[in-house]
């Protein structure tokens, strides 16, 4: 979690510390919308919240196993190649997102529909991204 200084000039985060980012994006993810909704065959990929909260859901997609997070400002969450991951904004949010592996475009995610989920559990009427 960042830190406060003391000296009145705010937080400091320190988000990677020795660790290899080949890829570092950031997105806004807003209140009651979702992002994700695929998984990656091979990447790996980090998830630091600036700011706000959201739900992650991630489903494995060899053995079927479903984990729920709910991810603040200050937290991390780590999704392994071939978990299937959306994120739903219980509040606006900011959050960066980092791999070892560097982005490529022709590796295309495979999308997963998670709107059943979403509708169930947070009475969300979007489509999923």
């Amino acid at each position: 979690m960042g830190r406060n200084d003391g000296e009145g000039k705010g937080e400091f985060a320190q988000i990677i510390h020795g660790e290899v980012a080949r890829h570092l994006a950031f997105f806004e993810l807003k209140k009651e919308h979702t992002r994700g909704s695929h998984y990656h065959a091979l990447k790996d990929e980090t998830f630091y919240v600036i700011d706000g909260v959201m739900r992650g859901i991630c489903i494995d997609i060899d053995s079927g196993e479903r984990a729920e997070y709910t991810v603040r400002k200050g937290d991390k969450m780590h999704i392994h190649p071939r978990c299937a991951h959306i994120f739903y904004g219980m509040e606006d949010a900011l959050v960066v997102e980092y791999s070892p592996q560097a982005y490529d475009k022709r590796c295309i995610p495979s999308r997963i529909r998670f709107d059943d989920i979403i509708k169930e559990e947070y009475g969300g009427d979007k489509e999923c991204d």
